[in-house]
């Protein structure tokens, strides 16, 4: 969920109709029990295609099917309430008290080109105002959470089968909890980057539905390479320590789970398979 927000950056993906997908999954085991670990696509288009016929039975026979939050509608209402909470400035401050004229008159371009309401963005703190605009030329492109992994995954699921690993508080935490200044690199990287994001999506997004997560993470490393390396650890490596904890209890209790997260979390030296490989655990690619 927290990339929803964070379009800009990689992993609202999307991809053209038309080609056979088969995005990465795996399965992760401890020698008497398994769970499996599918890198999530959180906004895209309509004519989508992504199920196969294996990632379906896995979903069938899974005991819980893990999401990031609650992507429900009541955790989506707590999530919006939550980011007016701490993404809207009330200490009488707008946006152009905070950021440098020319950072202002970059959003400014970016709002009238995205049609976007200058007066929301004014009174927002940077990373709000970040991950506002970074998501606009997705939307318009037709990219929709309504037809994200999660969301499809989840309607199809009874509520007692349905587990988090981060509650939606700790979601919205990972990108207001950052400092002011971090906020504004935040703006100006999405800014910088906007005139490019769909078309760096759909390059993630190929490498992703071919099932190629290494060279995913490649490209994803390197459009993360203008935000700050403490962003980057808050953001991914931290939270892969915490699930690759999480996943650990599930085995050692033997919980026959499906672990549906950003795809970004499962490529590179930090991933989560990676993670669960350095602490013994046998991982095999299964799609």
């Amino acid at each position: 969920m927290i990339f929803r927000t964070l379009t800009g950056i990689a992993l609202a993906l999307g991809l053209s109709a038309g080609a056979q997908a088969a995005p990465a999954l795996w399965k992760v085991s401890d020698g008497d029990s398994a769970i499996y670990l599918f890198g999530s696509v959180h906004m895209l288009r309509a004519d989508q295609e992504w199920r196969t016929p294996l990632l379906n039975k896995v979903v069938s026979k899974a005991e819980r099917v893990y999401f990031e939050t609650d992507i429900s509608p009541v955790g989506q209402a707590e999530a919006a309430s939550l980011s007016i909470l701490h993404g809207f400035n009330t200490d009488g401050r707008l946006l152009n008290d905070i950021i440098s004229p020319e950072l202002m008159a970059q959003l400014r371009a970016a709002a009238e080109a995205h049609y976007v309401p200058m007066a929301s963005l004014l009174a927002m703190k940077p990373w709000m105002a970040a991950t506002t605009i970074s998501s606009m030329p997705m939307i318009n492109a037709g990219y929709a959470a309504n037809f994200g992994v999660e969301t499809v995954l989840s309607a199809e699921l009874a509520e007692e089968r349905i587990g988090m690993l981060e509650t939606v508080e700790e979601q919205i935490g990972f990108l207001a909890g950052g400092t002011e200044a971090e906020g504004i690199e935040m703006l100006q990287a999405s800014l910088d980057t906007l005139e490019t994001v769909t078309a760096d999506v759909e390059d993630l997004t190929r490498s992703w539905a071919n099932g190629n997560p290494e060279e995913l993470g490649a490209l994803f490393m390197d459009q993360m390479g203008s935000f700050d390396s403490i962003m980057v650890e808050r953001l991914i490596d931290n939270r892969n320590k915490n699930w690759t904890e999480q996943i650990a209890d599930m085995l050692e209790r033997n919980e026959g789970a499906l672990l549906v997260v950003g795809a970004a979390h499962l490529a590179g030296e930090m991933s989560v398979v990676k993670l669960l490989e350095d602490n013994g655990f046998t991982s095999e690619r299964i799609q």
